[in-house]
């Protein structure tokens, strides 16, 4: 499987549980098609009852809630007590918050996701080597449903292996799938995929804007796709990645490059 995992894949599509995880595999891998789990908050279990070919998607206004403002007082968004899953880009706001769930907006959502189911299921037949990837294991929010919350039975935690074993088991054995997480450096060689976990050094983006914080650290994500793509991040990323102390090197050995260069100038003087 390590060897399989670093086959250039035909296709990726980003599982769970944000906009983040698929923010980051279009800009590494230069993609912009859109599948259904781009624009929701899902967890783990949830995603994995989506995935079923043989139930067209569908919600209702009486899936649907619309949360608390959060502390800060500048944003909330839509639950599906349902599904287990927050449509957090699926609503207009006012100021940063969700106050209407207008019946033409979830018209237009219940279309707008069968079309993206649509393509994933036909992408997927296509592709040769798929690659699904997703940021971490999300458990829900199991703490904070009320006990007779219809979607209660998809919070919970998954193991790696579990998780791998049940997405393949619904898209296919030819799909291999990688699992980020961020932390402490590990690499777990699964059946399937692989869980690898990579440090946040503080390295950030030069170049986003400050609304796209949240697709931080990209440089875990880069570093992650490195790996199971095999590619050789160029010397732009290298240096990046290195931080101050790669740049003060390259300017010592800048320096002692002109230095030698000047002394043969003097001696041929």
């Amino acid at each position: 499987m390590v060897e399989s995992m670093l086959q250039q894949p035909d296709l990726v599509v980003s599982l769970e549980p944000s906009c983040r995880m698929a923010w980051n595999v279009r800009r590494y891998f230069g993609r912009e098609r859109a599948y259904p789990f781009d624009w929701w908050i899902t967890p783990a279990r949830s995603m994995l009852r989506l995935l079923d070919r043989t139930v067209e998607f569908e919600v209702s206004r009486d899936d649907l809630e619309i949360t608390a403002v959060n502390p800060t007082g500048a944003s909330n968004t839509v639950y599906n007590k349902r599904l287990d899953l927050l449509h957090h880009h699926d609503f207009e706001r006012v100021d940063g918050k969700v106050l209407d769930l207008p019946a033409g907006r979830i018209a237009m959502i219940n279309a707008r996701y069968r079309i993206l189911f649509a393509r994933l299921w036909y992408d997927a037949d296509a592709a040769r080597a798929p690659l699904a990837v997703l940021n971490g294991i999300s458990t829900g929010w199991p703490d904070t449903m009320p006990a007779d919350a219809p979607g209660r039975e998809l919070n919970g935690p998954l193991g790696p292996q579990e998780l791998v074993s049940a997405v393949r088991a619904r898209l296919g054995e030819k799909w291999r799938v990688l699992i980020i997480e961020i932390g402490p450096s590990s690499r777990m060689v699964l059946d399937g995929g692989l869980a690898v976990t990579i440090p946040d050094t503080g390295l950030r983006e030069s170049d986003l804007d400050p609304a796209d914080h949240y697709v931080e650290p990209v440089h875990v994500f880069r570093a992650a796709f490195d790996e199971i793509t095999n590619r050789a991040p160029p010397e732009a990323v290298r240096r990046s990645r290195s931080g101050l102390a790669a740049i003060r090197s390259a300017t010592s050995q800048l320096a002692a490059l002109r230095l030698h260069h000047l002394r043969r100038v003097l001696r041929r003087g």
